[in-house]
């Protein structure tokens, strides 16, 4: 497993935890594998990757703003990562 810790990753952690979820929870409440939560979680598999339906559901489920994971650029949409921690204010 090789985990990697961004600030996307440690957004997700701090909130499931914050609302006294388990992984398990908010993997059934969003409808996936345990599996698949973890990976994002993880660091694993970038949120970019994922099905937008799964993002958005993560996102109610810990009542994280969207926005908050991702940001525009004239390129497209990027993942923020740690370096990007200005940007998050």
């Amino acid at each position: 497993m090789n985990r990697k810790v961004t600030t996307e990753t440690e957004m997700l952690r701090k909130a499931r935890l914050k609302k006294g979820l388990s992984q398990q929870q908010v993997a059934t409440l969003a409808g996936v594998h345990i599996r698949q939560y973890q990976r994002i979680e993880y660091g694993e598999r970038p949120m970019g990757s994922i099905n937008m339906r799964f993002g958005l559901a993560v996102c109610a489920i810990l009542e994280i703003n969207p926005f908050d994971l991702v940001s525009f650029t004239a390129d497209g949409w990027e993942i923020i990562t740690r370096d990007d921690d200005h940007i998050l204010g």
